[in-house]
């Protein structure tokens, strides 16, 4: 099987709860098992992706990580990596430090943060976070950002967006991951760029190229695959945007296995 499945994690295959269902993990070992390549591409850091690969039962050629900022291959090396400018970084921080939002940034392998976090604040499989109280004056220095993280409300995010906008709108974009997440990464990068740079790698075609997910930041992965799935859970926006719609991951693998859906 030539075939290569490019799969979110959260909302996507992994539930409210942070877990995998049995029927996922089957048919993502019967995909790979059958000569199939499956890759996760998600926001987190990388580390959590080699978490669920060893739950999985599986290793993917390549790892997507902090939603295409850097990208990983089976062997643990770090084969892409987008940072953002240390002038740039400076001044973001400037502008994002005069405010009241959470402030977390990312670097290529660990995630900093300026205080401890609200109690139950911690998501990730892996923890391998740096508390630093004086993590606003390394910023661009000694920590060179590939993602800030900001926490808050949509109000707030407007602001800042209008802020960023203004002084570093060619350097970095920002992308609303959720009601209360927002996330200032590199221009031109994202999933789909991820996703068209692993196609090089592994010298494939779109036409063998399936993706999944559920957000707004999967859509860039729809647009560079040769088909989509959304989860059923998606919005309708992301919905919209997907070839197909799924209930589940195992539903769409059945999918790609079985029936070979037109691609476009």
């Amino acid at each position: 099987m030539t075939k290569v499945l490019i799969c979110d994690l959260d909302g996507t295959l992994l539930d409210k709860n942070n877990e995998i269902s049995l029927e996922n993990t089957r048919k993502i070992q019967s995909f790979s098992n059958s000569g199939g390549t499956f890759i996760i591409a998600t926001g987190r850091l990388d580390h959590d992706i080699v978490y669920v690969e060893k739950q999985l039962g599986i290793q993917g050629a390549f790892r997507i990580s902090q939603n295409g900022a850097v990208i990983t291959n089976k062997d643990g090396k770090v084969v892409f990596k987008q940072e953002i400018d240390s002038y740039a970084a400076k001044g973001i921080m400037k502008i994002l430090d005069k405010r009241k939002e959470r402030v977390e940034v990312n670097d290529a392998i660990r995630r900093y943060f300026p205080s401890p976090r609200p109690m139950g604040g911690v998501a990730e499989f892996v923890d391998s976070s740096v508390i630093d109280p004086q993590l606003n004056k390394k910023v661009g220095n000694s920590v060179i950002p590939t993602i800030f993280l900001i926490f808050g409300e949509k109000s707030g995010f407007k602001e800042i967006k209008a802020a960023i906008h203004k002084k570093y709108e060619d350097i970095v974009n920002c992308v609303e991951t959720s009601d209360s997440s927002l996330e200032i990464m590199p221009k031109n990068i994202s999933k789909g760029v991820a996703v068209r740079q692993i196609m090089k790698e592994l010298n494939r075609t779109t036409q063998d190229v399936y993706v999944i997910g559920d957000s707004e930041n999967d859509i860039s992965m729809f647009e560079a695959a040769g088909y989509s799935f959304a989860i059923d859970n998606a919005s309708d926006q992301v919905k919209q945007k997907a070839d197909e719609i799924q209930k589940t991951v195992a539903d769409c693998i059945e999918v790609i296995m079985n029936t070979s859906p037109k691609v476009r």
